[in-house]
């Protein structure tokens, strides 16, 4: 475990505030003042826009048993808990109050009180009967939370879909001689703790009594992960992480099994997986990295991957593009966010952060608005995932934009024009597509496509 320590203090250790683990329940309640983050601003691109559905959420408990768990004093095998929170199309009657979500603010001291998440959702809502939609599971970042992208999970809620975030309850790191242990058990449980809840939910869609389960379409799965959410999600879908990494190596011997044969074991489930978006995926930096070459190129799940171009924690020169780059046998696109970093993932900075520049940077870009990262990312997910979860062919001209760089882009005005805000239709071929005028900039889309046989 030391060698993992010094393997990884020089990255991912920086990536995320150390602070104790505090219970959200057991926090007071702070009433919403401000709108979800669900709902897109005005300049959001067409596809970002909230879709018809009331949307409903409850958690769920999924038992994890046999688990290698790490800690100071070797490894134990336990039953872990995974919880999840769901959103879903629900029938939500008029002034239904909708709900809240309470988390700690990841100050690095420890001391971050309280902060409030508003909601789109009516705690509790039935699910709506007779129509099933596709499932997508969100995996969060390290050290982050199940509520932590309700910019994403409400949105697609209220586009059809049933969605569910889990927590992964990752050990805080006080001090940092804990981190490998912590860190340890993020890359044994990631993927794994995937497999569990896809598990769980597709049984449930089996059942005639269980009004959530008659709602999901078990044959139209996606999945949704950021940093190491995103390494976790890549390899719940099939690309299996090389045994020989330099990462898996340093693990003790009984956790880098379980997490090997929880790769083998996984492979009926992973074939059913339709499309995964990775948000800065962890795994792909040469000191870290997971996946060979082969394994790559082989993968052919369609792939949208989404990052900042100067992203200096997974590394988005050398490690992310290189994700990328090596793929030859699928369907993907990779969206670059110019001049920024890592934080393309998570809610907008609370206004309980602003006092403290540490806690905001754990949420904010240097450059760029969150709120725009965000609405930009729903338009993208949201055609990428109707394309392969719902068939909907019309979605593909959203994601094969031209030209790459959305600065090139070409949609003149004349003189005195009002811009008015339409955006880029079939009839601005040299726009992107579902972007007002002059909004296309500071992006990069690449794209590929199965290598011809």
């Amino acid at each position: 475990m030391k060698k993992l320590r010094r393997l990884l203090a020089s990255g991912l250790l920086l990536a995320t505030a150390a602070q104790p683990a505090v219970n959200a329940q057991s926090l007071p309640s702070v009433p919403p003042t401000r709108q979800a983050y669900a709902v897109p601003p005005p300049d959001a691109p067409e596809l970002a826009a909230l879709g018809t559905f009331a949307i409903g959420t409850q958690s769920i408990a999924v038992q994890a048993p046999d688990s290698v768990v790490l800690s100071a004093t070797g490894l134990a095998r336990a039953t872990r808990t995974i919880k999840a929170r769901i959103w879903y199309p629900a029938e939500v009657a008029a002034g239904t109050a909708r709900t809240s979500f309470v988390h700690v603010l990841p100050k690095p001291d420890g001391t971050g009180g309280p902060f409030s998440i508003p909601s789109l959702a009516a705690d509790g809502a039935p699910p709506i009967k007779g129509q099933r939609f596709p499932l997508v599971v969100v995996s969060h970042g390290y050290n982050g939370w199940d509520t932590f992208m309700t910019w994403l999970t409400e949105n697609l809620a209220t586009k059809g879909y049933i969605v569910v975030a889990i927590d992964h309850a990752d050990q805080r790191v006080v001090n940092p001689a804990e981190f490998p242990v912590s860190f340890g058990n993020v890359l044994v449980h990631r993927a794994r703790d995937i497999r569990f809840v896809i598990d769980d939910l597709t049984r449930r869609a089996s059942k005639p009594g269980d009004a959530l389960g008659q709602a999901i379409d078990a044959g139209q799965i996606g999945l949704v992960g950021y940093s190491m959410g995103g390494f976790g999600v890549l390899g719940a879908a099939g690309l299996d992480y090389a045994p020989t990494s330099p990462v898996l190596a340093q693990l003790p011997p009984p956790a880098r099994d379980q997490l090997l044969e929880s790769q083998t074991a996984g492979k009926p489930l992973a074939a059913r997986i339709k499309a995964v978006v990775a948000l800065a995926p962890f795994g792909g930096s040469p000191a870290v990295r997971v996946w060979s070459e082969a394994a790559l190129a082989a993968f052919a799940k369609p792939v949208l991957m989404i990052d900042g171009d100067h992203d200096d924690i997974v590394d988005a020169a050398n490690g992310v593009s290189w994700i990328f780059d090596h793929m030859a046998n699928n369907q993907r696109h990779f969206l670059l966010y110019q001049n920024a970093r890592h934080n393309v993932g998570g809610n907008p900075p609370p206004p309980e952060a602003d006092a403290d520049f540490s806690t905001r940077e754990y949420f904010a870009e240097p450059v760029w608005r969150t709120e725009r990262i965000n609405a930009i990312n729903q338009h993208f997910i949201t055609a990428f995932l109707d394309l392969h979860l719902k068939g909907d062919a019309a979605k593909q001209a959203y994601l094969d934009v031209t030209p790459p760089q959305a600065g090139d882009g070409q949609w003149p005005l004349a003189p005195f024009q009002n811009v008015g805000g339409k955006p880029a239709s079939a009839d601005q071929p040299s726009f992107w597509r579902g972007f007002q005028r002059r909004w296309a900039l500071g992006l990069e889309m690449r794209q590929g496509k199965p290598a011809a046989r």
